[in-house]
């Protein structure tokens, strides 16, 4: 899981927090906004604005692919792109806002989670340029949006979710006690996050939304983005998120847990 940052100005220059954490859940990503160089009949383009990642769009060949989404002038700030091939050796990914580069051509190591951070824009379009490949791109899921940055830091006590792994398999052992392997069912990701000390005004405004979406969607969660740039993950909340009053002057804590793609 890797995070790209971009070093341009756009329009409007935005702090990014060493230590707040980025959730990217917002998608301006539609069928009928996206279009693409080349497609399979099997694996549309419409696949990537399916949250599930067991869709996909492929390219026809691995010719240069260009991803093009209309924005209409909507705030933006990152593009999330989960469960893809982009790591080939070779491959390069541009991004550009109303033709003016903001991620500048640079090579992909993760293959999961992708988060390309940038300041906040008003493009009519955003092109994804993916070129260099020895296979035909494929990419599963894809949001583009308006990121939500957390109020306050994270320090000491919270797992990166690239470090919580969870894996359910079964090992084979032998009659006589032997290793025979193991047969892995399920893996995934987890974390946990605990904010303290938030404004009741924010939390109403910015995090309660996200909680509530009815149904919930997977997003795009980075702990410490500027620091720990490969420490991203394509997750959804578990459980129920809870929200007290933590001081008498009407400060609030939350918590909730995140489950993702491993």
């Amino acid at each position: 899981m890797s995070i790209f940052l971009s070093e341009n100005l756009v329009l409007t220059q935005t702090a990014l927090s060493d230590n707040a954490g980025v959730i990217g859940y917002m998608n301006y990503a539609t069928p009928s906004a996206l279009s693409v160089t080349s497609s399979t009949v099997a694996n549309p383009a419409s696949n990537m604005t399916n949250p599930a990642t067991s869709f996909r769009w492929e390219a026809t060949s691995a010719a240069t692919q260009t991803i093009t989404i209309t924005t209409d002038g909507k705030e933006i700030d990152y593009i999330g792109i989960a469960r893809h091939n982009l790591n080939q050796a070779g491959l390069t990914v541009e991004v550009k806002y109303d033709g003016q580069t903001v991620i500048a051509a640079a090579p992909i190591s993760d293959i999961q989670a992708l988060l390309f951070l940038t300041n906040i824009a008003t493009p009519t379009t955003v092109q994804i340029i993916i070129a260099g490949a020895t296979a035909a791109p494929s990419i599963a899921v894809l949001y583009i949006g308006k990121s939500l940055r957390l109020q306050r830091d994270i320090y000491v006590g919270h797992s990166p979710i690239t470090f919580s792994r969870d894996r359910v398999s079964i090992n084979g052992i032998s009659e006589n006690g032997q290793y025979l392997g193991e047969i892995v069912i399920r893996e995934t990701n987890s974390t946990s996050v605990q904010l303290q000390n938030l404004t009741p005004e924010w939390y109403r405004a910015n995090l309660d939304p996200f909680f509530k979406l009815s149904p919930r969607i997977p997003c795009f969660w980075a702990w410490r983005p500027t620091k720990y740039a490969d420490e991203v993950g394509y997750c959804w909340i578990e459980g129920k998120p809870s929200m007290s009053n933590q001081l008498s002057n009407g400060m609030v804590q939350c918590s909730w847990n995140f489950r993702g793609i491993a």
